[in-house]
């Protein structure tokens, strides 16, 4: 086996950790895309949806629609009387139209009527 300088051996290293980085900063670049950008609904004039990455929304788990709830993390959404679980019959909700409200929690955006976070609780 041929002996590798060690500049050489940390040369090639950083090649691999850069390399590494920008195809893993790709690949999630494109997943967030691809989630956030279909929204068929009208959205009121002017405003823009939470984005599902930002920091408040991904502490609560929160996704414009509840069916994209991940259940390994909240198993009680898989039960019948969470059905009903959504932004519209939430407390923190604040309809702006038919499809999306304004959320008291969640402040960066509108959220969909269908979407879900952690801080999900019933309506008086």
């Amino acid at each position: 086996m041929p002996k590798t300088s060690r500049k050489k051996f940390l040369i090639k290293s950083l090649y691999l950790i850069t390399s590494l980085s920008l195809v893993e900063r790709g690949f999630r670049l494109t997943s967030e895309l691809k989630a956030e950008t279909k929204f068929p609904e009208s959205l009121p004039e002017g405003q823009n949806p939470v984005s599902e990455s930002d920091p408040t929304a991904k502490a609560l788990g929160f996704h414009q629609d509840a069916k994209h709830t991940d259940f390994n993390l909240y198993p009680e959404r898989k039960e019948k009387s969470a059905k009903n679980q959504v932004c519209k019959h939430c407390a923190q909700f604040s309809k702006l139209n038919e499809n999306w409200g304004k959320c008291n929690i969640i402040s960066a955006g509108v959220v969909s009527s269908r979407g879900w976070c952690s801080a999900w609780s019933q309506k008086s």
